[in-house]
C-alpha cells in the first residue's frame, strides 16, 4: 500500500471523532514536526498492523485531556495530542521503552 493510501485510510477512520486538520481540503502542517509526527504515527501503525480505530480511541482521549489552549494553534494542539496518543498506544502494547529501558505505564 502506498504512503498516500495509508494516510487516506487513517484520515477516513478519524474523520468523525478526531479529523486531521485541513484548510481548503489540504492537510495543515504549520511546522515540520507536525508532518513528521503524522508520518511516524502512520508508519508505526502500518508496520505493527495497529487498527486505526484503536489509535482513534487514544487520540480522542488525548484531545479531551489536553484541549487547545489560548494562543495555541489548532494544528499544534492536534499534533501534540497525536504524539501523546501514539506514545500511550505503544506503551499499552509494550512497544515503547524509556531510554533507561523501563516500559512506561500504559495509564
Amino acid at each position: 500500500m502506498t504512503d498516500r493510501a495509508i494516510i487516506d485510510r487513517m484520515d477516513a477512520s478519524l474523520s468523525g471523532a478526531a479529523p486531521l486538520p485541513r484548510d481548503n481540503g489540504e492537510l495543515v502542517f504549520e511546522e515540520p514536526w507536525q508532518g513528521r509526527a503524522l508520518g511516524i504515527g502512520v508508519a508505526v501503525m502500518d508496520r505493527f498492523h495497529i487498527p486505526s480505530d484503536e489509535f482513534r480511541t487514544h487520540l480522542v482521549a488525548a484531545i479531551r485531556a489536553h484541549p487547545q489552549t489560548p494562543g495555541e494553534s489548532a494544528a499544534t494542539a492536534y499534533y501534540g495530542a497525536w504524539i501523546e496518543a501514539l506514545e500511550r498506544l505503544l506503551a499499552q502494547r509494550r512497544l515503547l521503552s524509556r531510554p533507561n529501558g523501563e516500559t512506561p505505564p500504559p495509564s
